[in-house]
């Protein structure tokens, strides 16, 4: 994406000529001269804590704009200077590219530079530190839900069970068209504004670029969920991971899956290897490990969130998180 792709791009154009579906309109701009001017202004930019910044060499300055809407926003962070913070995931995946100076993801996990023109896509299930030095970057953020619908339609994935691996190098096709379509995005900004179908168009082809950098894995660890003779056992699939903080009984699959209980429980030991009480569970701990991985120690606890996702017993949760994941659910909440 060229250098002028974010900080040349105009405001919203109301002039659009063709209704579409409204969504929230997003701008943000901040610049500083001081270091002190920057750490007022970051934490209304990005979702982080702990920031710290510094001069390096010659004058310190930050400049930040993103423009866009609810669904995706182009982001340029530009700084003559040291900073460093704690960034935790929210409801946007956000895909970096930096175009100059050093930025670092992941510190705490190993993670390095990230490698100028390539495209690298932050943490998504848990908190990183990240580290940049006079640096020239340009992020997309993109929201889950809208990547998720996009990516329902295109791989019938089921609600809820999207997963991106962050380490995935991608393509150079991949990487290639991810550039055109950023810039074709930026055009369709500067030249027709958010409320348009243009935009609307571009956004789901920013989208359908991202799932081609980093194609979505289901969260079963069956393939033959996807055969059309599975069609029913789905819908109960579904239902599981949309309502997982609810209680859930087999027959309850079994009634949106048109299917009878002793059908339901097969399938499931079928195509997962256990029962689907058991299948619940598996869902129940993948959201309390992303909600422990995300959440601040210090004003949120192990006992809350095991309770929201449904464990009443603590002590058999916690000995079957353990057994999971390898670690304490207050270890994981601790990073």
């Amino acid at each position: 994406m060229p250098q002028q792709s974010v900080d040349e791009t105009s405001s919203a154009n109301t002039t659009a000529q063709t209704t579409v579906t409204a969504v929230a309109p997003v701008r943000l701009e901040a610049s500083a001269s001081s270091p002190e001017q920057a750490l007022e202004q970051l934490p209304g930019l990005v979702t982080g804590t702990a920031w710290q910044t510094r001069p390096t060499t010659g004058a310190y300055s930050f400049r930040y704009l993103a423009v866009g809407d609810g669904n995706v926003t182009l982001r340029r962070s530009q700084m003559r200077g040291y900073v460093r913070g704690i960034v935790a995931p929210d409801d946007a995946y956000v895909v970096v590219l930096v175009l100059g100076g050093v930025v670092s993801l992941d510190l705490l996990r190993g993670g390095g530079a990230v490698d100028n023109g390539t495209p690298a896509l932050m943490p998504t299930e848990r908190r990183a530190v990240v580290e940049a030095r006079n640096h020239d970057a340009v992020m997309v953020h993109l929201d889950r839900a809208f990547v998720r619908s996009v990516a329902e339609e295109r791989h019938g994935l089921p609600s809820g069970g999207l997963h991106l691996d962050e380490h995935t190098a991608p393509t150079a096709d991949a990487v290639t068209r991810w550039r055109q379509v950023l810039e074709s995005a930026r055009r369709v900004l500067a030249e027709h504004g958010v409320a348009t179908t243009a935009w609307s168009d571009a956004t789901r082809a920013v989208a359908v670029a991202f799932l081609a950098l980093y194609p979505p894995k289901a969260a079963e660890p069956s393939s033959a969920l996807w055969a059309p003779r599975n069609a029913r056992i789905r819908r109960a699939v579904d239902h599981v991971h949309e309502h997982a903080a609810e209680p859930i009984a087999v027959s309850d699959l079994a009634a949106v899956s048109g299917l009878s209980v002793r059908a339901v429980q097969e399938s499931f030991q079928r195509l997962f290897g256990m029962p689907p009480s058991a299948y619940v569970r598996y869902v129940r701990l993948q959201r309390v490990r992303g909600d422990l991985l995300r959440l601040d120690a210090a004003s949120s606890s192990v006992s809350e969130v095991a309770r929201r996702w449904g464990f009443a017993h603590l002590g058999r949760f916690s000995a079957e998180y353990t057994t999971r994941y390898g670690e304490y659910p207050k270890t994981t909440l601790h990073r």
